[in-house]
């Protein structure tokens, strides 16, 4: 029995042999951590739109420099898990020194990241003019958002991207380009009140065509105050105010003769004075010297379109209010319901006029939104059919 033991013994100790030199495969060596900026190494004419981002892969970020050329070294924000660092907002004209050092999951140490770049100096930057409504202000239900700039925009589409509206409450709405110089936002129907509205126009470093740039960011915001509305009937001959949907005063009125009818349509009011200057050859009417022609100052006078309509106090054509059309183009009212409706109309409550047989339209100025129909408008976007 001994030869067979010895034989089995040999044939066990040869396995044992077999599965120490068969074990499991060593791990795969780890990658070494890799830096990259978001940025191309020797760029040149970099749009500053967006902010310089350092981001490690297979490991984490441990220093993160990024020096203006002659400055300090710019104050980055890293994420909770280090593997990302976000400059702020860059300048325009600079050369960037970016210098990154990162170590891979086992701790040991990469190639570092040392590269430069250089952002682009503008020849000419788009500024935005005015904005309606105001920041903080308190608007009616058809006041649509008003970006007007410095000078015209080439590139639509990449301005358009770069504002936003947000809304306290689910609101439909399309931006549609006015002009090449006037960019306007409106909802689908009237605001609902108590709305709160946000709008960011996010420009610096953006290039809006033809090398020229975006100067700043901008950002307001305003409250669509009560539901509040005025509809004038020009056969009437009557202002009719509603509030809450329910009619609450009637006034009579004298909208304009044959020969320069009020226009109807959705008119929005924007603009108030307690007195107004209007010249007939302001708005195509009467020249200096014609017949017609007149130049006078009127009291409690606010502006509905940017034609020269408005709803204004014309005690000389108290005894034609309710009765018949003798204006120029504009809703007369006698004193004292032209002071009523002065103190009560809100800037951006929609003046709904009736009964005439001219239009009111995008010709006669820049805040004739509601006079589009809502297909049309939304095709004003230049982001529509992207």
């Amino acid at each position: 029995m001994t030869g067979p033991v010895i034989a089995l013994l040999a044939l066990v100790a040869l396995l044992g042999g077999c599965a120490a030199v068969g074990g499991p495969p060593p791990p795969p060596p780890v990658p070494p951590v890799a830096l990259a900026a978001s940025v191309a190494p020797g760029a040149t004419d970099v749009a500053p739109a967006e902010p310089l981002t350092v981001s490690a892969a297979g490991g984490r970020l441990t220093t993160v420099t990024v020096t203006p050329t002659g400055g300090a070294a710019l104050a980055g924000t890293p994420d909770p898990s280090g593997t990302r660092w976000t400059s702020p907002q860059l300048a325009y004209g600079t050369e960037y020194r970016v210098q990154a050092a990162g170590v891979d999951e086992q701790g040991r140490p990469g190639a570092p990241l040392d590269q430069t770049f250089t952002t682009v100096a503008p020849e000419k930057t788009l500024e935005i003019a005015s904005i309606r409504p105001t920041d903080g202000q308190t608007v009616g239900v058809a006041m649509p958002i008003s970006i007007n700039f410095d000078s015209p925009v080439t590139d639509r589409a990449a301005v358009e991207r770069r504002v936003s509206v947000q809304t306290s409450t689910p609101t439909e709405g399309s931006f549609r380009w006015m002009s090449d110089e006037q960019l306007n936002w409106r909802p689908k129907d009237y605001w609902r009140p108590g709305t709160q509205v946000s709008v960011s126009a996010r420009l610096f470093g953006v290039d809006s065509g033809e090398g020229v740039y975006g100067e700043e960011d901008r950002s307001f915001s305003f409250t669509v105050g009560r539901d509040q509305r005025a509809r004038g009937d020009v056969n009437a001959h009557t202002l009719v105010l509603y509030q809450d949907g329910q009619e609450f005063k009637s006034m009579p009125a004298s909208y304009g003769r044959a020969q320069y009818p009020t226009q109807y349509g959705v008119h929005v009011a924007f603009e108030k004075h307690e007195v107004k200057r209007m010249r007939s050859d302001t708005w195509g009417g009467p020249a200096e010297g014609t017949p017609g022609f007149y130049d006078e100052d009127l009291p409690l006078a606010v502006r509905i379109s940017n034609n020269g309509e408005f709803v204004h106090v014309n005690a000389a054509t108290t005894r034609q209010q309710g009765r018949s059309n003798v204006s120029h183009g504009c809703v007369n009212l006698s004193p004292t319901n032209g002071q009523f409706f002065f103190n009560w109309v809100q800037m951006g409550d929609p003046v709904e006029i009736v009964g005439s047989e001219r239009p009111l339209t995008t010709r006669d100025g820049d805040i004739a939104d509601w006079t589009i129909p809502w297909e049309e408008y939304r095709q004003g976007s230049a982001l529509a059919s992207t």
